[in-house]
């Protein structure tokens, strides 16, 4: 009984010391990663130096340390706890070092893509590694996994009938990282809605973040992400075109005013940051107004957050050609048609009849137009 107690107590203090010094080699290691990398190192890299591989080497040192006790004293063989213990650790090493390599292997291509890292397909991994080390150490101990897998089977149907919304949602945001139509870092809109727009900052494992341009985090469940229109604007590429209307007078010299315009959009595309330079542009008559000519024009932006910069820029600048050439951006204008004799409205408040005019029974009416004053 003695020897026993010996060898065990013996055990637990090889086990904590292989442990301690597993901790205490970990630290210096990352230590001296984090000085090799520098101030300013990479995602992954910095994934690298903060997470990876934590407990590997104390649990390979404690793996190593019971079989340099084994060796050292061969009576410690014949004590069951000591060879479970060790294979216990061993196979819970390989599972940990699995998942880091997975887990490496999704941040270096989620860095070479240079998008962040999606925390559903962490949670998954780490999930299943988690379930699958249960089971080993279970089956190591002698328990058969049998009637607990049934039992788990049962348990599973019942908890997916709760849980239906939350399973769905789940399984929706499974489908949007295997469709690959929305990742994260894109800009994306919801159902036309210019006020739900934002950039994804996560998809998780029951919804997905939306960071907006007002720097506010957007929300959404995986399952109305999957089921709604959904514009993204970072696809195929993240620059964005814009159509700006613009009006000018009846009067004006529409080629003289598409001359201008073309000048205006090829000098903002190459002077200003939010535009992409070389951009031709693109000047479209659409319609005639009520009190002006209508054209649009057509400017692209670097990303979607540049687009009120790109708009703002060519309104200042259009603006200020159309003053000095003398182009009228005018007013709004109405025709009014009064019914009975015209009258003619003083600044008294005052309204007298209108000298010579006719009444409706002489020519059904007299047509009065007024407008307001062009600026």
């Amino acid at each position: 009984m003695n020897s026993f107690l010996e060898t065990v107590g013996l055990e637990a203090a090889v086990l904590a010391a292989a442990f301690a010094a597993g901790v205490l080699l970990e630290k210096a290691v990352r230590r001296l990663l984090a000085r090799r990398l520098g101030p300013q190192p990479t995602r992954w890299r910095k994934w690298l130096v903060t997470e990876a591989f934590r407990w590997t080497p104390s649990l390979l040192l404690v793996v190593a340390g019971l079989h340099l006790f084994r060796l050292l004293r061969p009576q410690a063989a014949e004590v069951p706890f000591i060879t479970g213990v060790s294979e216990i650790l061993l196979l819970l090493v390989g599972i940990r070092v699995a998942v880091d390599v997975v887990l490496a292997s999704l941040e270096l291509r989620q860095e070479r893509f240079g998008r962040p890292a999606v925390s559903i397909l962490r949670n998954i991994v780490i999930t299943l590694a988690a379930i699958t080390a249960a089971l080993v150490v279970l089956e190591s101990a002698g328990v058969s996994i049998g009637p607990v897998l049934a039992t788990l089977g049962v348990g599973a149907l019942a908890l997916a009938l709760a849980l239906q919304p939350a399973l769905g949602n789940l399984f929706a945001g499974v489908q949007i990282m295997a469709a690959g139509r929305v990742r994260v870092g894109d800009f994306i809109r919801l159902a036309g809605s210019e006020e739900l727009e934002g950039y994804v900052t996560d998809i998780g494992w029951r919804s997905t973040t939306l960071r907006t341009l007002l720097n506010n985090a957007v929300i959404i469940p995986n399952s109305r992400l999957a089921e709604t229109l959904l514009t993204n604007l970072n696809a195929p590429d993240p620059t964005v075109r814009l159509r700006i209307p613009v009006g000018v007078h009846y009067s004006s010299d529409l080629d003289e005013v598409d001359r201008i315009v073309r000048e205006v959009i090829r000098t903002i595309q190459d002077t200003s940051p939010a535009l992409v330079p070389g951009f031709p542009g693109d000047v479209r008559w659409t319609e005639f107004g009520d009190s002006a000519v209508i054209f649009e024009a057509i400017v692209q932006a670097r990303r979607p957050q540049d687009r009120f910069d790109a708009a703002s820029a060519f309104i200042r600048t259009v603006h200020r050609r159309f003053d000095a050439e003398g182009i009228e951006i005018p007013f709004p204008i109405r025709n009014l048609y009064l019914r009975g004799p015209a009258r003619e409205f003083v600044s008294g408040g005052r309204a007298e009849p209108v000298e010579g005019s006719r009444g409706p029974a002489e020519a059904g009416g007299n047509a009065v137009s007024g407008s307001a004053a062009p600026r």
